[in-house]
């Protein structure tokens, strides 16, 4: 084998030294989270709960806006035209490995503010309950008298009074604001009756929540997917005759993962899901023990302010909009075109995420507005209005930070089509070492991921020529006059016993 090795690199003397860095595209470097733009009473929180968790403050930010996005909820929508409207409802995903803070960062919301709120909600509820059940004796009773003036309209011949009409009302749920448990049903059934406002689904590990959507319901992921809208939705029971009926199916998640299962995540064709998260990964700080107290009282009682926040009453209850400014409509608008322009070289994840930027950053200008408006000290109505500074914040966010950090999440460098698929070639070349490589082999029987037509094939091929990994070459066909294309490796590659291994074992090689 070495004696090959070495007639090889003889026989080709001008081979280059290859280009490996088509094989781990870097990720880019995590920008500072620009926490200025939760407000000042804000920022100082996020800043506390992070020191004292020893985290960076993204690890603090994250689930508040998920948070926060669920406690306006669909109490109150984003308008950013009379015919664009969108909840408030935000998706977040952080991601680190194992002791980078995740969930020291959350549990301050988590453990000691939410539970607080959750029990603020439920305050009513035995009184809700109470009469309720009176209610359903009063009509048990009317039901007995109806029932007993029948047989007697009957032994006198009389005609029969009709039964009374009200049908019972449906028994109140303990109010809910967090939820664990995600099957179709009782997410469903919650926002129906427990949650019109919505609800935060949250997950410590979110691969097991992706990947588990189909389990018990072939269209859980589709469900999913449309709990990002708002929009109206109908649930059939085979054990029951009534349907859920959810006027608003609209949820905020909040969920953990660490890089190498975020990997694994992205493998499965883009649909949309994943475009819906806004991703948080920091570097990672230096541990230091933190001595600092976060201020929970004061959480709790600005918090408290955007639960009181009601719908507009009705039947069903339904969202008040609160409509962008002109300046921040302008702004919206030159957001959403950058977004197409960067669309037309992204890779398929990285164009999704660009996507869903301009209604992400109206969502999040909402969030932001009142983030502010609750932590002000008094008496003020809530914001009717999102101004052009909180779209101005919000905007900030998305292409500063979050597209930066859907970059990093999604393989690094986001590289467009002809590049990526000159990488899923390369790393077949790492796998196999063939000694030359013939596109209509690969198009017949290898059929590798995005090379599925001759010309992807040789536009691949070609870019790989142009760093190194082949030299192309025509040879006649042996049954008639066409040449049949071939490529000749490098040698110097198949030299490298050890690629094999390190492609196979390092995630940040997985392709997107």
């Amino acid at each position: 084998m070495l004696e090959a090795l070495a007639s090889d690199s003889q026989s080709e003397p001008d081979w280059p030294e290859p280009d490996m860095s088509i094989l781990r595209p870097e990720r880019p470097r995590a920008l500072r989270l620009p926490i200025e733009a939760f407000g000042p009473a804000w920022a100082e929180w996020i800043s506390d709960a992070a020191e004292a968790a020893a985290c960076p403050p993204d690890y603090v930010a994250a689930p508040l806006l998920a948070a926060a996005s669920t406690l306006i909820g669909n109490a109150r929508w984003a308008q950013a035209t009379p015919g664009w409207a969108e909840p408030p409802h935000l998706w977040l995903g952080v991601v680190g490995d194992s002791g980078s803070g995740k969930s020291p960062g959350a549990d301050c919301l988590m453990r000691d503010v939410l539970p607080e709120i959750e029990r603020r909600m439920g305050a009513d509820f035995v009184d809700r309950l109470w009469h309720w059940r009176a209610d359903i004796e009063i009509g048990r009773v009317a039901r007995e008298r109806w029932l007993k003036r029948l047989r007697q309209a009957g032994r006198r011949g009389a005609p029969s009074c009709l039964p009374p009409l009200a049908l019972p009302p449906p028994e109140p749920q303990v109010p809910r604001l967090r939820q664990h448990d995600v099957t179709i049903e009782k997410v469903a059934a919650l926002l129906a009756h427990a949650a019109p406002k919505g609800l935060l689904i949250v997950r410590d590990e979110l691969a097991g929540w992706i990947n588990g959507m189909n389990a018990y319901h072939t269209g859980g992921r589709a469900f999913w997917i449309e709990a990002y809208g708002g929009r109206p939705f109908r649930v059939e029971r085979k054990a029951n005759p009534n349907p859920i009926v959810v006027s608003h199916l609209a949820v905020a998640v909040y969920g953990g993962t660490q890089p190498d299962r975020l990997a694994r995540m992205l493998r499965d064709a883009d649909d949309g899901l994943l475009a819906r998260l806004l991703w948080v990964w920091p570097e990672p700080i230096p541990f230091r023990l933190g001595w600092q107290t976060p201020r929970t009282t004061w959480a709790v009682a600005a918090l408290d302010r955007l639960r009181e926040i009601d719908l507009r009453p009705g039947n069903p209850p339904s969202p008040l909009t609160v409509p962008l400014s002109a300046e921040a409509q302008f702004s919206l608008e030159r957001l959403a075109q950058d977004m197409q322009t960067r669309q037309g070289d992204a890779a398929p994840l990285f164009r999704s995420a660009l996507g869903k930027a301009r209604g992400q950053a109206l969502r999040l200008s909402l969030v932001l507005e009142f983030l502010w408006w609750c932590a002000e000290e008094g008496v003020s109505p809530p914001p009717s209005r999102i101004s052009p500074r909180a779209f101005s914040a919000a905007a900030v966010l998305i292409e500063e930070y979050f597209l930066t950090m859907a970059a990093r999440a999604y393989g690094g460098a986001v590289p467009i089509e002809r590049e990526r698929n000159a990488a899923v070639l390369a790393r077949w070349i790492v796998s196999t070492r063939p000694q030359e490589l013939h596109p209509r082999h690969l198009q017949r029987e290898v059929r590798l991921p995005g090379l599925r037509s001759a010309e992807q094939i040789r536009d691949a091929a070609e870019m790989l020529v142009a760093i190194g990994w082949l030299c192309s070459t025509h040879r006649p066909n042996r049954f008639g006059p066409r040449t049949r294309i071939c490529y000749r490796i490098n040698p110097r590659l198949r030299s490298l016993r050890e690629l094999n291994m390190r492609a196979r074992g390092d995630p940040s090689t997985v392709l997107l």
